[in-house]
């Protein structure tokens, strides 16, 4: 029975997923947030900050173009019956939910 019912993918959720190594062995995209959060850059030029949400866009895109087998296994970790994401693309947010 999952936990869920509805797991909105965020920022958060993916830096607990990427803390978590049965995660990171079946999603190896998941492997770029730790050098993000590694990168130098300062407050002032929010390098840094601009730089992390282009990875975690990226890993979203990942997980939305992931085939159903892989979805329904993130699910099932997750513990979730449904899972949201929403990605920016083209200047737009949009949602998937799988």
């Amino acid at each position: 029975m999952a936990t869920h019912k509805l797991l909105i993918i965020d920022e958060a959720v993916l830096a607990a997923m990427t803390s978590n190594p049965n995660f990171t062995k079946e999603f190896s995209f998941l492997a770029p947030i730790a050098k993000a959060e590694k990168s130098s850059g300062c407050g002032k030029c929010n390098k840094r900050a601009s730089r992390r949400a282009i990875v975690t866009n990226g890993i979203k895109l990942a997980i939305v173009s992931m085939g159903a087998e892989k979805k329904k296994r993130l699910k099932q970790l997750l513990n979730a019956d449904q899972v949201r994401v929403r990605v920016a693309q083209n200047g737009k947010v949009k949602e998937y939910t799988f």
